[in-house]
């Protein structure tokens, strides 16, 4: 039976797996599309559209079922082998995968940030989750705490505490002064943002300390740096809430005297 995927063309992360969902298949039966190349609207007449925008669907082009998400999974590297696809097919973990794959689908835009992207025939863009953006919130700066406790970041928590809730701060009077009709939507996603851009140049830093190479801590603190000026960009936020949190930076780390030591 010949199978399409459909994926968000937009998504770095959909492009990335749903290439590797093809090549598990070794019978060529499988192929995908990215949303921003489709043109039949018979294909999209066949997808429950809400959910295909958290949930990757797999098309049957014989007529058959359609899949969603895991199942899709499932069915991609079920084909490579018997064991795998049973495996992923039994109940406990089955549960599992779909949890994190919510996880995942619904903050994808945030884990890998992405350019807005054109009108598309079939919108493939997640909808805003308060509970998926918040557990997310959690996870990230759960990782970025437990930079601390690697011993590598040598830089004083409260100082560190300072510089996440006085950017905070300026990014939430910012949001209010320009009366954002959805405020709470905009603050979850930019603190998001700023856990992935802190995550970012933090472990790239803690390999520099960890290895020995002084010049990673330097690329570090520039992927800090710059992963915010992309993500506030493509938030569509000011360039004034990266240069606050550049001087912010700035500022923590001339504490220490250099930028190696963050």
């Amino acid at each position: 039976m010949n199978k399409l995927i459909i994926y968000d063309g937009s998504c770095p992360m959909c492009r990335l797996y749903t290439k590797g969902m093809v090549a598990a298949d070794q019978s060529g039966s499988l192929t995908r599309l990215s949303n921003d190349q489709l043109v039949q609207h018979t294909i999209i007449s066949r997808l429950d559209q809400q959910r295909a925008r958290h949930e990757i669907p797999m098309v049957d082009l014989d007529g058959g079922e359609t899949l969603y998400g895991v199942d899709t999974w499932i069915y991609a590297f079920g084909r490579r082998s018997d064991r795998i696809e049973k495996l992923l097919s039994f109940t406990l973990v089955k549960v599992i995968l779909q949890k994190l794959y919510a996880f995942i689908s619904y903050n994808r835009r945030i884990i890998i940030t992405s350019a807005p992207g054109r009108w598309q025939l079939l919108d493939l863009q997640p909808e805003f989750h308060i509970g998926q953006r918040l557990a997310f919130i959690l996870v990230i700066f759960g990782l970025v705490s437990g930079l601390f406790a690697t011993g590598y970041v040598h830089v004083w928590p409260p100082a560190f505490l300072g510089l996440v809730v006085g950017q905070l701060t300026l990014a939430g009077l910012y949001f209010i002064l320009t009366h954002r009709h959805n405020l709470l939507e905009t603050m979850l996603d930019y603190t998001g943002h700023l856990g992935m851009s802190l995550l970012i140049g933090g472990t790239i830093t803690i390999l520099g300390a960890i290895t020995g190479w002084a010049i990673l801590p330097l690329v570090g603190f520039a992927l800090l740096i710059g992963q915010h000026f992309i993500r506030t960009y493509r938030l569509g936020l000011s360039p004034w809430l990266s240069v606050c949190f550049t001087i912010l930076s700035l500022l923590l780390l001339d504490s220490y005297g250099s930028p190696m030591h963050f």
